[in-house]
């Protein structure tokens, strides 16, 4: 579990485009930082208003050029971020597997071993599968010389009612490993689940709990229906974003104690709650009533000073 991959989403109105990406096992760690950025330069620019408008009105024949149109832009960035933090771009070397779907319109592409599955006419496909027969731990990188030419695939599909796009490290769970076909039981429940606003959490939940892990690899899904019917309690068209890395943020460093001594010395909560505001009105008069027994509150020192101001004055 290296925590390479990474995902992110857009949704505005009846549109949504989706990226996910696994970083490089090879070069895990610096990995990460190719797929997160792989996948945020891929929804960021497909939210892009112009874009958006320009695919609501794109044919079959646009989908390839406009799917690598956001490939050769992440691959562009994933150079550009590297060379910013000092290392060589393989060291960034990730898969990305994309979908964009408006009503009636859906694209799809991958260069890579992501799972990219849909339920169309109420069929369930995987599409864009990676050949394996040569080596069957091996894939490409958006980095590897020639995967533009050799392993960039695409496919637009019109009657896309859902999908999901997955890395590789739930191809055990949810294809058949041999052949591709994909697990409809899965899918089925997953997809019922979105539409029935099941929290994102529990999925989470589910894929941290996968007992009997043939891959011991991330694993990273997204989930989106098409289906959905507007009424009127339906949020606003204001594009959404949502942009993550599945690494978790490091902890906090711990907080170094003083010396027993000095927490000894420390006044304790409780004391200051005794007298403080928050207290009793009992406790106020019985904390003022010993103040002045012994003389040494503010309350006094403000007082005497008051008193000695005055004569000083006379």
């Amino acid at each position: 579990m290296g925590c390479d991959d990474a995902f992110a989403y857009g949704v505005t109105g009846h549109y949504v485009v989706a990226a996910v990406a696994d970083g490089a096992g090879s070069v895990t760690g610096t990995s990460a930082w190719g797929s997160h950025v792989a996948c945020q330069t891929v929804v960021e620019a497909a939210m892009d208003r112009k874009f958006i408008s320009d695919f609501y009105s794109a044919s079959v024949e646009d989908g390839e050029a406009i799917a690598r149109w956001l490939f050769e832009r992440a691959l562009n960035k994933i150079v550009q971020h590297a060379g910013a933090i000092g290392l060589p771009v393989p060291k960034l070397s990730t898969t990305l597997c994309i979908a964009l779907a408006r009503p009636g319109f859906a694209l799809f592409a991958q260069i890579g071993d992501g799972v990219i599955a849909v339920e169309d006419r109420g069929n369930i496909a995987t599409l864009l599968i990676e050949d394996k027969s040569e080596y069957a731990n091996a894939t490409w990188f958006l980095q590897t010389n020639e995967a533009f030419t050799k392993a960039f695939r695409a496919e637009v599909r019109s009657d896309v009612t859902a999908f999901a796009l997955s890395t590789d490290g739930m191809s055990y769970k949810i294809t058949n490993i041999v052949t591709g076909e994909p697990y409809e039981p899965f899918f089925k429940s997953a997809w019922q689940n979105v539409r029935s606003n099941a929290d994102a959490a529990d999925f989470a939940a589910l894929l941290r709990g996968i007992q009997d892990d043939q891959t011991g690899d991330d694993k990273t899904m997204v989930l989106a229906v098409l289906d959905q019917h507007e009424d009127r309690f339906h949020p606003s068209s204001r594009p959404m974003r949502r942009t993550t890395v599945s690494s978790p943020a490091p902890p906090a460093p711990p907080r170094e104690l003083p010396p027993a001594e000095e927490r000894r010395a420390e006044p304790q909560p409780h004391d200051h709650v005794a007298a403080g505001e928050g207290s009793s009105a009992r406790g106020h008069r019985r904390a003022r009533k010993e103040a002045a027994e012994h003389g040494d509150s503010s309350t006094s020192g403000r007082a005497s000073r008051r008193r000695e101001r005055g004569h000083a004055g006379r």
